[in-house]
């Protein structure tokens, strides 16, 4: 194998796929490497940790067929590291040799038999707004749990309702709920996916990359044609139209298709909670207040927050709400904001990163609180949206 290519154009196709490869101990240390294939002048580089695969693409301005698999972190880190201009990669029997103008690397490889055989992914079969899925994933993911002791609330349901695409995320304490009205998301012979958050993390990551116009290439081969998502097929979209985002859904795996990269995920298999029976009926208590200013109230007191338990304390009046976080340890720090406030309740209190978290995640210069009882969770969303919600469980404080 042997490849010539611009520096910043490899580095960001080894990045892209390296970020697939845990480093965790697995059965083959060919795992924690990348697989890199050259043939008809591109690059597809493969990097994966059995539950989660990406792989980039890239093309060449020289080539010669071959494969090898490599250590991805050193290997990203030595193509980072050179100056910019035209890479040089050379792979023999058991290394490779990365050079550009004076620079020269020899780096040991891993035999290519030992790489893990992956499924060849289905065609994909539906297409999702790449936008609107950015966006979506923004505000859902953050409230997927981290706790592998709770597998199923690690993973955001991705479900067809009839008003469209319904992503929900919940880690017990807080739950984001997003619609995309109108998409068409699942293939017709599925209802509901659970992903694992990582992956649509990933995905995510990779939206933010297609929208700042990085990432792919420009010669899309045979194959790409065939599959949406891939450089050349329909997620690349045009000038005048949105990008869009292959999805094709196998019995265990989903694949995301973006112009240049195929992101594939094991899916989570169990039923999620049913989270429609968490959201009160109605709400008596309403508090509109500007975005931007609640969340630097909320910044400013969590400053006295060092053990992540201490609530903030939110005291509504007519016109305004008193935000108080009272340490043992440390002292007390209040602020008011300006707000417009509809109905009473006693003082309620939040984990203030969780609040933090629901208030940005509000596409919207106002953002509407609407409470009920220190014992029901609250939700957080825009004040003339619906298809956003982020429910928050109080704290309970003496």
């Amino acid at each position: 194998m042997k490849l010539r290519c611009e520096r910043d154009r490899l580095v960001d196709t080894l990045a892209t796929a390296a970020r697939a490869v845990s480093g965790r101990a697995l059965a083959s240390a060919a795992t924690n490497g990348l697989r890199l294939v050259v043939s008809d002048g591109r690059l597809r580089a493969i990097g994966t940790d059995l539950d989660l695969t990406i792989e980039a693409q890239a093309e060449l301005a020289a080539a010669e067929d071959g494969q090898a698999v490599v250590p991805a972190r050193l290997m990203v880190d030595i193509v980072r590291a050179l100056e910019p201009g035209a890479v040089l990669v050379e792979a023999g029997e058991d290394d490779v040799v990365v050079s550009m103008g004076r620079s020269r690397f020899v780096v040991r490889s891993f035999p290519v038999e030992e790489f893990p055989t992956l499924p060849e992914p289905m065609p994909a079969t539906a297409q999702l707004p790449a936008g609107a899925l950015a966006e979506a994933l923004r505000q859902v993911v953050r409230a997927a749990s981290t706790d592998d002791s709770r597998p199923l609330l690690t993973g955001v349901l991705v479900a067809a309702v009839e008003e469209g695409l319904r992503l929900v995320a919940t880690d017990s304490y807080r739950l984001a709920w997003r619609d995309l009205p109108g998409i068409v998301g699942l293939p017709s012979a599925v209802e509901q996916l659970l992903v694992p958050a990582r992956a649509l993390q990933e995905l995510q990551r990779l939206l933010q990359g297609l929208a700042r116009g990085s990432g792919g290439s420009s010669k899309p081969s045979e194959a790409d044609e065939a599959h949406p998502g891939l450089e050349g097929g329909p997620a690349g979209g045009t000038e005048s139209e949105e990008a869009v985002v292959g999805l094709s859904v196998g019995e265990l795996e989903a694949s995301f298709w973006l112009p240049g990269v195929r992101l594939t995920t094991r899916l989570l298999d169990g039923r999620f909670p049913d989270y429609r029976q968490l959201v009160p009926p109605e709400y008596p208590v309403r508090v509109q207040v500007p975005r931007t200013r609640l969340v630097e109230a909320l910044r400013r007191v969590r400053l006295l927050v060092r053990d992540g338990t201490t609530p903030v304390r939110l005291v509504l009046h007519p016109d305004s709400v008193d935000l108080t976080v009272s340490s043992h340890d440390l002292g007390e720090a209040s602020t008011e904001v300006e707000a417009v406030v509809t109905g009473t309740v006693d003082s309620m209190a939040f984990n203030p990163s969780y609040l933090i978290d629901g208030v940005e995640a509000v596409d919207a210069e106002e953002v509407v609180l609407e409470l009920l009882d220190p014992s029901k969770p609250a939700t957080v969303r825009a004040p003339d949206r619906a298809d956003f919600r982020y429910l928050l469980m109080p704290v309970r404080v003496a």
